[in-house]
């Protein structure tokens, strides 16, 4: 096992540098200079090229990326062109809001679709499965920031159940806190409840069919015994490669999440970031939530031996 997490670990470097390079030339192709957008329009050559050499936007690609890269390596993220504060600072103070929402996020779409799943499983081909279909597939289909338009419309500005935006740290007040992001939440997870919802009733209709589940219920023990105990365990570890890869998307989906609920989080700033043309920014979160999404994907490979014990990892 610590032979197997170590040789991931150094699977992060290449990765990781990768992400590293197509982030960086790829933001410098949007178009737009962050020097205008911090002078103006009538700013005047001396003052344009004086602060384009200090910004260091006056070298070539190769150098600026090499010198970025230096100090990625000492943990330096950069420095915010628009506001002068480290990108690595700024990361620390906004990620908490998106890790918050993606968590919530994340608990609601897996109370949702692994019942809905295995119930669907058990009643394959009648009524409720078809209503289930039906459902899972408005889910995927819907656009988010549709969603979240709507669901501030219908609950924040017409009952005025929750607030509309804004946020309240739930360290400080968990109760308000938890209004704040209940419509930011769902909004962000019904996507991957539907996803999960059907890969759960697809491993659930396999194992179904498998002798020990025939077994289990011919030695007398109740549906929901053999359903809970026996068939979603097993069935649970192809579901849990597609919870890691949607856990990820919620990462980049908090983007338009936070947008549309003006959350103080880290998606949020990204945009801003872009419209700025702010490239250390832009660069530094990127290439944080790589490291995150990797992060994820080594805990599920690690979580794959609980839920199925012929795994091993050597």
């Amino acid at each position: 096992m610590i032979r197997y997490i170590i040789k991931r670990l150094l699977y992060f470097i290449p990765t990781l540098l990768l992400v590293a390079l197509l982030v960086f030339f790829m933001v410098h192709l949007i178009p737009g200079d962050p020097v205008m957008v911090m002078l103006g329009d009538n700013a005047s050559p001396e003052n344009i090229a004086a602060t384009r050499n200090a910004l260091g936007l006056d070298r070539p690609l190769v150098f600026q990326f090499v010198f970025w890269l230096g100090n990625l390596v000492q943990g330096d993220f950069g420095t915010s062109i628009q506001t002068k504060q480290p990108v690595l600072q700024s990361i620390k103070e906004r990620f908490p809001v998106t890790i918050i929402l993606t968590t919530l996020a994340l608990l609601f779409s897996l109370i949702l679709a692994l019942p809905s799943g295995a119930m669907a499983a058990l009643y394959q081909n009648t009524q409720k499965d078809y209503l289930f279909m039906i459902a899972t597939v408005l889910g995927v289909s819907l656009p988010g920031f549709w969603l979240g338009l709507m669901a501030l419309l219908v609950f924040s500005v017409h009952f005025g159940w929750f607030p509309s935006i804004g946020f309240v740290p739930l360290w400080e007040d968990f109760w308000e806190g938890l209004r704040y992001m209940v419509l930011p939440s769902t909004t962000l997870g019904l996507y991957m409840a539907a996803v999960v919802a059907r890969m759960t009733r697809s491993s659930m209709l396999e194992v179904l069919r498998l002798e020990y589940v025939t077994h289990a219920r011919a030695k007398g023990l109740s549906e929901w015994k053999v359903v809970a105990k026996h068939a979603l365990k097993n069935a649970f570890a192809p579901t849990l490669t597609v919870i890691g890869i949607q856990y990820g998307r919620l990462l980049g989906g908090a983007v338009v999440t936070e947008t549309v609920f003006s959350l103080p989080g880290l998606g949020k700033y990204i945009v801003v970031a872009i419209y700025a043309r702010d490239y250390p920014v832009v660069q530094g979160c990127i290439l944080f939530i790589a490291l995150i999404y990797v992060v994820i994907n080594l805990v599920v490979d690690l979580l794959y031996s609980y839920f199925d014990p012929r795994i091993e990892y050597q």
